[in-house]
C-alpha cells in the first residue's frame, strides 16, 4: 500500500443540509464549482489556510477573470469562504491569498468549531 492510510485521498463533501440552505441555492453554478475546488484543497495538517491565487482559481474552473471574480465574491458574500491573508506582489516574493473555509474550525484548539456564516446568510427581500 503506497497510500498513507492516516491522510488519505483528497476528497470535497458537501452535505445534503449544506445543499438545502438558502445560501446554496443562491450560489451560481461556477461558484458552486469553486467552492469545490477549494475544499478540494483543504487540509487538517495546514490548519484551514487554503493558498489560492486568482490565477489558479482560473486555472481550476477554466473560466475568465470576470466569471472567476463574481464566483469568489459570491462565496465570500454569502459565508463559504473568508479572506484570511490578502495576496500581495510587493513582497519579494509572489504571495497568493489565503482562504480559509467556514464549515471547518478557523483556528486549531479544543473545542474550535467552525462558524458556518452560510447558514445564516438569509436573501434581502
Amino acid at each position: 500500500m503506497a497510500q498513507n492510510k492516516k491522510r488519505g485521498e483528497a476528497h470535497a463533501r458537501v452535505y445534503g443540509w449544506e445543499q438545502r440552505t438558502p445560501a446554496w441555492q443562491a450560489l451560481r453554478p461556477e461558484a458552486k464549482a469553486l467552492l469545490i475546488e477549494m475544499r478540494l484543497l483543504y487540509s487538517p495538517s495546514d490548519g484551514n489556510r487554503i493558498f489560492l491565487s486568482f490565477r489558479e482559481m482560473m486555472r481550476r474552473l477554466n473560466v475568465g477573470r470576470k466569471v472567476t471574480t463574481r464566483a469568489r465574491a459570491q462565496l465570500l458574500e454569502l459565508g463559504w469562504i473568508r479572506e484570511v491573508e490578502p495576496g500581495s506582489f510587493t513582497r519579494k516574493t509572489r504571495h497568493a491569498t489565503v482562504y480559509a473555509l467556514e464549515n471547518e474550525p478557523i483556528h486549531d484548539g479544543d473545542g474550535a468549531t467552525a462558524p458556518k456564516s452560510y447558514m445564516r446568510w438569509a436573501p434581502k427581500n
